[in-house]
């Protein structure tokens, strides 16, 4: 079983959450043989909401009994979606503070940009106990104003690629560690509306991390005589997040 929370949000270029929504799937694979029946309960089924199930679940039963009840196809199969309860908006475990300036008032034709990352020192996922917060798949998307020409672009961390084409840069970290990535770099300028902030797009992925705080508390086989192997993984991921620059 994989226990997978995507965050949606938007954040201001003063690092303020404007908005966030938090929505989870239960993602299973199923190697098992005969016809297993199988009962899966939540340590707390009540921090989730809005929940949709795969065919095989008795929908009945859990409206009736918050547990999940269910016979499972063979091979990897989306078991359920929720929506997580979150009375304020999700503060994130990473930051990202951009600044974008265009020159062009004095008919220079350039623009300068800044981008740092980093670990925020406290957030709203929930570890176990003894484990360390890692920040992992770190990658931004950033989109340039239609009046940047070419940009030059260098970075203290990971790799950085931009496109022409598309006027989209791709800067790949990675893994977070105690050195924050840092992108710095100039603009060349076409003319054109200077006025133009598209957001940056910010992906990140923390295993063993929830927002909800869910925890599978058992799963039962009944209907077969073998004992399964039966492993829970935690994530929570970035699903749309974004990060405004104007």
């Amino acid at each position: 079983m994989d226990i997978i929370e995507e965050v949606d949000a938007i954040v201001d270029r003063n690092g303020q959450m404007v908005s966030s929504e938090v929505t989870g799937m239960v993602q299973a694979n199923s190697r098992l043989s005969g016809i297993p029946d199988l009962t899966m309960t939540f340590i707390d089924p009540d921090v989730i909401d809005d929940c949709s199930f795969h065919p095989c679940v008795r929908y009945n039963r859990f409206e009736r009994d918050r547990v999940v009840s269910f016979v499972p196809p063979d091979g990897a199969f989306e078991l359920m979606r929720y929506r997580v309860n979150t009375k304020a908006n999700v503060s994130a475990p990473i930051y990202c503070q951009s600044q974008v300036m265009f020159n062009d008032s004095q008919n220079t034709g350039y623009g300068r940009i800044s981008i740092t990352v980093g670990q925020k020192p406290t957030s709203s996922l929930i570890m176990p106990s003894k484990g360390t917060m890692a920040i992992e798949e770190v990658a931004l998307t950033i989109p340039f104003p239609k009046a940047v020409r070419t940009t030059n672009l260098s970075v203290n961390v990971g790799t950085c690629l931009y496109d022409e084409a598309t006027k989209v840069a791709k800067w790949t970290i990675g893994k977070l560690t105690s050195k924050n990535p840092q992108l710095t770099g100039t603009m060349v300028l076409q003319g054109g509306n200077t006025d133009e902030h598209p957001p940056i797009q910010l992906h990140w992925k923390v295993p063993m991390a929830s927002v909800s705080g869910i925890a599978i508390s058992s799963l039962q086989l009944t209907n077969e005589r073998y004992r399964p192997y039966k492993g829970v993984r935690t994530i929570t991921r970035s699903g749309k997040f974004q990060v405004r620059t104007g």
